[in-house]
Formats: C-alpha cells, sequence, structure tokens
C-alpha cells in the first residue's frame, strides 16, 4: 500500500490528530458516550474516557511487539490481524479500555496517550520492518502491524469525534489506507467488491466498520 516509512508517517499524522482532540477536551466532553455498540448490549458504552484507555493499549501494542522480539513463525499480516471471533474478542477488548484507565483520571489521559503514541512511533521508525514480535493474536512482521494501527486511529478517530459531535480528523491519506485494507478485508472474508453507492472511500471505511449502517450483510467487516 506503500512504503513502510511513508505509511508511518501517516500513522503519525493520524494519531497526532487524535492527540490535539484529547488535548482539548473539556471536562464534560470527557464523559460523553461513544456510540459504539458492545457485543453485551446490556453493558454501558464506552465514554470518551474509557475510549482513551482502548487507544492507549491498541497503539501500545506496537511498542509490546518491538519489546518481545521473536525468531518464530510469522502468522497474520495488517489484513487478518482483523479477522477474528468477535464473540471471543470484543468483551476482552471492552474490558481492557476499563483496566487502561483504571486508577487514572481525564487529566492524565492525554500525557498517558502523548507518551503511549511517541514510543510507538519512534520504536517503529527505528527498527526494521522486518522485526518479529508479538502481534496480539499471533506473531507478526512490525511492518505489517504498525501500519495495522493507521486503521484503528482512523476508526477509533471516528468514535471519538461521532461523540463529541464533531466532523472527522481523519486525514485523506489515512482513510485512503484504511479503504484499501478494507477492500482486501472484504474479499478474503467473502465476495470482494464493495457495495456500488460506497465508491467515496470515508463512506465505505465507515461502513465497513461499522460506524455507518449498510444494508450489504457483508457488513460490517469488523466491530
Amino acid at each position: 500500500m506503500g512504503s513502510y516509512e511513508n505509511e508511518i508517517d501517516v500513522l503519525e499524522r493520524e494519531l497526532d490528530g487524535v492527540l490535539a482532540v484529547f488535548d482539548g477536551l473539556s471536562g464534560d466532553d470527557w464523559t460523553m458516550q461513544t456510540k459504539l455498540m458492545p457485543l453485551d448490549e446490556g453493558a454501558p458504552h464506552w465514554t470518551v474516557f474509557e475510549l482513551a484507555g482502548h487507544f492507549d493499549i491498541s497503539i501500545g501494542l506496537t511498542s509490546m511487539l518491538i519489546d518481545s522480539p521473536s525468531d518464530g513463525q510469522v502468522g497474520r499480516d495488517r489484513v487478518s490481524f482483523f479477522i477474528f471471533p468477535r464473540s471471543e474478542v470484543a468483551p476482552v477488548v471492552y474490558d481492557y479500555a476499563y483496566t487502561m484507565v483504571e486508577g487514572k483520571t481525564p487529566a492524565d489521559m492525554p500525557g498517558v496517550l502523548r507518551e503511549s503514541f511517541s514510543k510507538a512511533v519512534a520504536g517503529s521508525r527505528a527498527n526494521p520492518s522486518s522485526l518479529v514480535g508479538s502481534g496480539y493474536y499471533a506473531l507478526m512482521e512490525l511492518g505489517e502491524f504498525a501500519p495495522s494501527r493507521i486503521v484503528e486511529a482512523v476508526v477509533h478517530g471516528f468514535d471519538l469525534t461521532d461523540a463529541l459531535g464533531r466532523e472527522t480528523i481523519a486525514t485523506a491519506d489515512g482513510i485512503a489506507f484504511s479503504a484499501a485494507l478494507m477492500d482486501e478485508l472484504l474479499r478474503r472474508r467473502t465476495v470482494g467488491g464493495r457495495p456500488s453507492d460506497l465508491s467515496d472511500d470515508l463512506a465505505w471505511v465507515r461502513a465497513a466498520s461499522g460506524r455507518a449502517a449498510h444494508d450489504d450483510p457483508r457488513l460490517p467487516l469488523i466491530g
């Protein structure tokens, strides 16, 4: 989809945009509920505070990979990372967000995210893309895992701005990267070819990620 160096540049820009929003939040903003539906419909929606906790772990996994080098067999790439049984994974991811903010306050989170984001980007630039480490589900190359964080930043950036009633902060490059990955994810999971009314990349990524309703039974691809 592009050179590894360019992809890390895109990731950094996406994360800078996310951090700028968190930096400017008021006290009430942190309590706004996201629109992301938990697997257990009886569970409360994440607030912006818990969403910050999810950003911390989802981007921080990059540094965990770098810190756990392995000579084992790679098991996933940037696309297959997003193929998983939601019924098993979603509850764990949901709870992790609460774990990551435990003992913290909203005032702490911009600093926490700044450290987590900067460490992930700097570590990705300082290490070869061929570095293999833990990619959560399986071993992955850094050159596959770190770019997958672009999708995390774009999609959860939607969650952030949707909760606040703001326009998206995703960059054109971040949206284009995410759209191409979703195209390939659709091909691998079912039948390729996005719906004809989703030729616009932003609309496609929102629908494919479940951030906008669509009647195509293949969607959403991730939740």
